[in-house]
């Protein structure tokens, strides 16, 4: 009889298979279970100490500024505003001193009696 107890083909699909169920179920999984989040932390941990550094040199972290960021605020004068000094998103270390030819006349102004016109329009 094929597929019965005596069966040497089935005896050994047998076998195979509560070997693989005793290695899965046995220490090795449960030693797995213990190593590997730990290999994860390790590898995050490595992962965090190569990004952090760039992230704090380019000031991508909230709230964080580098001695390189606070060098250059403290260089910033804010008290040109009515000298004319026009501010740039661009900070090229030299400011622009002369308005653009295209923001002439745009400035929004408030009224002593309220309300807001152009300066064109004034």
């Amino acid at each position: 009889l094929k597929g019965g107890a005596g069966d040497p083909v089935l005896a050994r699909r047998r076998s195979r298979s509560e070997i693989g169920a005793r290695l899965l179920a046995g220490h090795g999984a449960v030693a797995m279970d213990k190593i590997m989040p730990a290999v994860g932390g390790l590898v995050g941990l490595w992962a965090a100490s190569k990004v952090l550094p760039v992230m704090y040199r380019w000031e991508l972290i909230p709230g964080v500024g580098s001695p390189a960021y606070w060098e250059r605020a403290n260089k910033i004068n804010y008290h040109h505003y009515s000298e004319g000094i026009v501010y740039s998103p661009y900070d090229t270390g030299d400011p622009i001193r002369e308005m653009p030819p295209e923001c002439a006349g745009k400035m929004y102004l408030r009224q002593k009696g309220g309300g807001w016109k152009l300066q064109s329009e004034m």
